[in-house]
């Protein structure tokens, strides 16, 4: 702009001058025209005068001239012929043709091929009907007129150079603030906000300048609002755990937020793009397509890189990236571990129920043949230690389920500092009944340990493990109980020396209900090991179990108590 301006003001100004010189020229022109003609026209007079009032010949008058003036002084005939010529002693040449003697009283400017000089020539009639013809020279006329213009055109030079700093100057000061306003631009749009000084000599500047201010102002509080409300609203969609994805009215793309960006590794390039060059599911893809077209909503569940997705695609009416409208949302969520929990609980209480209706009709029946009268009376007692056997079969269940229900919902913590050697001596205590009722020792290791843990967490680990041991063992076999530390961790081992456990179902021992003898009826709930696992998994604990047939079973479990 800077260039530009001092361009165009210059060729303004030359084309000022130009005009101005040609004026300047063209008057100057004139002027020696009319000048040229006035100083010719008196010199003619003065001559003429002189010839009238001379007492002589013609030749005698000329002569004459010839040594007192540097004018040259031609007589001619009535016909044009040489009479005498003050700078040509020739005479009698005809001069009826030179254009000042062909109109008498104009002036004629020509070079002299006689004297070798540019003359200006004119011509008039005597009394005695001879021509005079005067001529003076041009030269000094000449000198003098280029004076003027070499005076001008240095004058010009002089008057342009000061208007060209002149300029320089003024567009300082007109331009100087608008490269301020382009600067406040681009700080603004980087996002620094910079105040433009109000510094120009010119008022109309200076509140041009405010006003550049306050709009600067606005905006980068307008663009800081926007910006913050774009953060937000990523950090929600982020937040969320969800994928988010816009589809426009062409199923083009039109914005994706991290968790669909992980989901289907998406980059910039898929901007705008058909939904096909993204998604491989036909389902999805299905899903947009129909959304699209009749605006229902579809819910969903595919399977995506051994993942479970619950997909959700909604008509919407929004305005997406580079205002393009949206028209489809999709709402990815990995429910992979929430569909493996629904199943959990479904088999839970499939295998509860089952496991709960045993006993009931057990006890259903041994009930109505009491109420019968179809047990003899010596059969009473027997038949009622079947029924509290049941019964504390249903509450040993009722309580193992209670225990792993604790255990996978209770967040809240309540540890406190426990004498572990303590409580797995109580364990052992309570348990040794049932060891002396198989002839069965119980050996104990153990290290002083305390550590900060549920109490309640410690008995249920040593019980159940224990009380597997003694019972999948024969009569009369050893029980080998270890408890130690290891830096932080406390390492407690149960070795047994029973029936062992196949290779095939070691894998699965830890699950609910899960029994390796289908056939048995040891009075087991089938929870027992998947306390243990989860009592394990609560205090960042690993299980370690090796076992084969008729060679007994090793559990291994490490805490961080």
């Amino acid at each position: 702009m800077k260039r530009q301006l001092i361009r165009k003001n210059i060729m303004l100004m030359i084309s000022t001058f130009l005009v101005f010189f040609l004026v300047v020229i063209i008057s100057l022109y004139s002027f020696w025209q009319q000048q040229t003609k006035s100083m010719v026209s008196l010199v003619l007079e003065e001559v003429q005068l002189e010839y009238n009032e001379f007492i002589g010949t013609p030749s005698d008058f000329v002569n004459e001239f010839r040594t007192t003036s540097g004018r040259r002084i031609t007589l001619l005939d009535e016909h044009g012929f040489v009479i005498a010529d003050s700078h040509d002693p020739e005479i009698g040449q005809d001069k009826s043709n030179r254009p000042e003697i062909e109109n008498l009283g104009s002036v004629a400017t020509r070079n002299s091929a006689t004297i070798g000089i540019e003359l200006v020539y004119m011509a008039t009639r005597l009394d005695d009907q001879n021509i005079l013809r005067v001529a003076i020279p041009m030269q000094s006329q000449v000198i003098m007129y280029s004076t003027i213009l070499w005076i001008l055109c240095g004058v010009s030079i002089v008057v342009i150079t000061l208007y060209y700093f002149g300029l320089m100057r003024v567009n300082k000061n007109l331009l100087a603030p608008w490269e301020k306003v382009k600067i406040g631009l681009q700080n603004l749009a980087e996002g620094r906000y910079q105040v433009i000084a109000l510094t120009s000599p010119y008022p109309e500047i200076n509140d041009l300048l405010h006003e550049m201010n306050q709009i600067n102002l606005e905006t980068d509080k307008h663009l800081r609002s926007i910006e913050t409300y774009q953060i937000q609203l990523k950090e929600i969609l982020n937040e969320l755990k969800q994928g988010v994805m816009l589809f426009d009215q062409n199923e083009s793309l039109v914005y994706f937020n991290d968790d669909a960006k992980y989901a289907f590794d998406l980059t910039e390039e898929f901007y705008d793009k058909p939904s096909y060059y993204m998604i491989r599911d036909l389902q999805i893809k299905q899903a947009i397509s129909d959304v699209n077209r009749d605006y229902q909503n579809r819910v969903f569940d595919v399977k995506h890189e051994g993942k479970t997705l619950e997909v959700k695609v909604f008509h919407v009416d929004a305005e997406g990236r580079n205002k393009t409208k949206a028209t489809v949302l999709v709402l990815l969520k990995d429910v992979t571990q929430e569909r493996a929990i629904e199943q959990i609980k479904r088999d839970f209480f499939s295998h509860a129920s089952h496991e709960l209706k045993s006993p009931l009709t057990a006890i259903k029946g041994l009930a109505e043949l009491i109420e019968q009268h179809m047990i003899q009376e010596e059969e009473i007692e027997k038949t009622a230690q079947k029924i509290v056997k049941q019964t504390e079969t249903m509450t040993a269940l009722v309580e193992d389920m209670l225990m792993l229900s604790r255990l996978e919902n209770l967040k809240e913590k309540s540890y406190v500092d426990v004498d572990i050697v303590k409580t797995l001596q109580e364990v052992i205590d309570s348990l040794k009944p049932l060891a002396d009722s198989k002839s069965m020792k119980l050996h104990a290791k153990t290290v002083p340990l305390r550590g900060f843990c549920d109490p309640v967490d410690l008995q249920k680990l040593f019980k159940n493990l224990i009380e597997n041991a003694i019972k999948y063992s024969e009569d009369q076999k050893k029980v080998d109980i270890t408890l130690s530390r290891e830096q932080d961790v406390m390492v407690f081992s149960v070795k047994d020396q029973g029936i062992g456990i196949a290779q095939e179902h070691q894998q699965r021992v830890f699950e609910r209900f899960y029994r390796v003898d289908k056939g048995r009826l040891d009075g087991g709930t089938g929870l027992g090991l998947a306390i243990v696992k989860h009592i394990s998994m609560k205090y960042n604990g690993t299980i370690d179990l090796k076992s084969s047939l008729s060679r007994g079973t090793t559990v291994t479990v490490k805490m961080h108590i």
